[in-house]
């Protein structure tokens, strides 16, 4: 009995380790295995990401399914999978392998940099200020010793310590709270990118965004760091390099964005 128990735990310690040497060590090749691509969004930033009807859409919904298809050679849209993510998750979620990628209205910069890869760009966008309609706010200067809204775990903080450091800014975890925030009259401002302000302004009236921009943000897709994820880069940079040599990243901008001059 004790002969036959220890070559039951033989076999069972040979097929675990057959099946760990199986298993790839290349992120690309792990995605193809599983016939699917985890891919982190935003669900709140229309017109990146957000829900219609129950589904997962958007400029940045575009972009994902635009690699899958190179992924796999096929247009079925099944092959992704969304996984909703408030600014904040984004790295911890690529760095836990919760997501493969993140296309999240993510902006590259150097502390980021630091922990992530990111791809080509595949859109530029610039910081702004969202106030009512009828505010003698003008620039962002006025801000100081005023409540001002900003994204957690985004870069509008950084830009309005530096711009308005006597600003009080009023941190929330998405940009629907912070638009609710300034139509209670809680906040004189919203300062955020101004392709997600956009979409703030298609969705209701008595608002408006001031025509200065503070920085460049250039969006590009979120990628863990390390050997085994450096051909799925690959991947990801070649089809942003498709669609920009071919046209249709722009086609895919018109559709989403068709207040922006194209760059």
């Amino acid at each position: 009995m004790k002969k036959l128990s220890f070559l039951f735990l033989l076999i069972c310690f040979f097929l675990v380790g057959c099946t760990q040497e199986k298993r790839p060590n290349d992120l690309l090749d792990e995605i193809k295995l599983k016939d699917r691509i985890n891919v982190g969004i935003k669900t709140d930033s229309r017109p990146f990401g957000f829900l219609r009807n129950g589904e997962v859409t958007g400029f940045d919904a575009d972009i994902a399914y635009e690699i899958s298809k190179r992924i796999f050679n096929s247009d079925f849209k099944g092959h992704v999978k969304f996984i909703p993510l408030k600014p904040s998750e984004r790295i911890s979620a690529l760095n836990t392998g919760k997501v493969d990628i993140v296309v999240a209205t993510m902006s590259i910069n150097e502390s980021r940099k630091d922990i992530i890869d990111f791809s080509t760009p595949y859109f530029v966008a610039g910081q702004a200020i969202m106030v009512p309609r009828y505010s003698r706010i003008s620039s962002i200067s006025q801000l100081n010793e005023k409540p001002t809204a900003i994204v957690l775990g985004t870069t509008g903080e950084k830009t309005l310590r530096l711009l308005a450091p006597n600003a009080h800014a009023i941190g929330v975890p998405n940009y629907k709270e912070a638009f609710e925030l300034l139509v209670q009259n809680r906040v004189v401002a919203i300062l955020a990118d101004d392709s997600l302000l956009y979409g703030l302004l298609l969705e209701t009236r008595g608002y408006k965004i001031l025509p200065a921009r503070y920085t460049e943000e250039y969006y590009a897709v979120g990628i863990k760091k390390g050997d085994d994820t450096k051909n799925l880069r690959k991947m990801v940079n070649a089809t942003i390099k498709s669609l920009e040599q071919s046209g249709k990243l722009n086609k895919i901008k018109n559709k989403w964005i068709p207040h922006f001059k194209m760059k």
